[in-house]
């Protein structure tokens, strides 16, 4: 009979902490379900000191997950604080501070707290497919519940075009409208360090990607690369 992997082990020791049950295990891959969403607790060696390990959230968007698959999944990252704590959130991945257990004994207690202690509340970050957009809108990291999700500034306009991609899939107007609004207040900011990179040709570029990579039509969007763009009109508010 074949032993499990110290991988597998540490997985199923993970389930048991968290007190919940996976859709699947792959590796040191946890995938959790709920409703529209799909959440992985991802588990991974540091490349540099393979003695310690670290592990982090990212959910994401079930039905845009494939297609997108090629950008990291429709998804946002929820990280949790590392020892010592106060690791730097633009980290990526977070810092690693467990220690890499030896043939095959349980987790050390300081990695078996924090994921007891960190785990549910990060794979319950994401409220709904709408919250999902909001994070992915939010100007900086966003906390609840002692983590936080993962928003660092030189992917902002990536992120909206990926906001706009999910509320027009989900028909949120309430989404589309939020993203608009805050694509037209920055549009005309230049992307650093390229001074004469605006944030709306940023955006136009990744929405041409991301349309090509799903059939949403975001060709209002590609426009936006222009000398002279034309902004998407602004939805009008939900129930008006």
């Amino acid at each position: 009979m074949t032993r499990p992997s110290t991988m597998r082990k540490m997985a199923d020791e993970f389930a048991e902490l968290l007190g919940m049950v996976p859709v699947s295990v792959q590796g040191g891959d946890l995938t959790f379900a709920r409703g529209e969403l799909r959440s992985t607790l991802s588990i991974w060696k540091d490349r540099f000191d393979r003695s310690v390990f670290g592990w982090m959230v990212r959910t994401y968007d079930t039905a845009l997950r494939d297609r997108m698959e090629g950008f990291g999944g429709m998804s946002i990252r929820i990280d949790h604080p590392t020892p010592p704590d106060g690791a730097n959130p633009t980290n990526i991945p977070p810092a690693a501070g467990y220690p890499w257990p030896v043939a095959g004994t349980p987790l050390a207690p300081e990695a078996a707290a924090a994921v007891t202690e960190y785990g549910p509340v990060s794979l319950r970050f994401v409220r709904d497919r709408h919250d999902l957009g909001l994070l992915l809108l939010a100007d900086a990291h966003v906390h609840r519940d002692r983590v936080r999700s993962f928003a660092p500034t030189n992917n902002e306009p990536a992120r909206i075009a990926q906001a706009i991609l999910l509320a027009r899939h989900s028909g949120d107007q309430d989404l589309e409208r939020a993203a608009v609004v805050k694509l037209r207040d920055r549009g005309e900011e230049p992307v650093a360090p390229w001074p004469d990179y605006l944030f709306r040709q940023a955006v136009a570029d990744w929405a041409k990607q991301y349309s090509k990579a799903t059939g949403v039509d975001l060709s209002d969007l590609a426009k936006l690369k222009r000398k002279r763009p034309e902004y998407p009109a602004i939805p009008e508010p939900h129930g008006s």
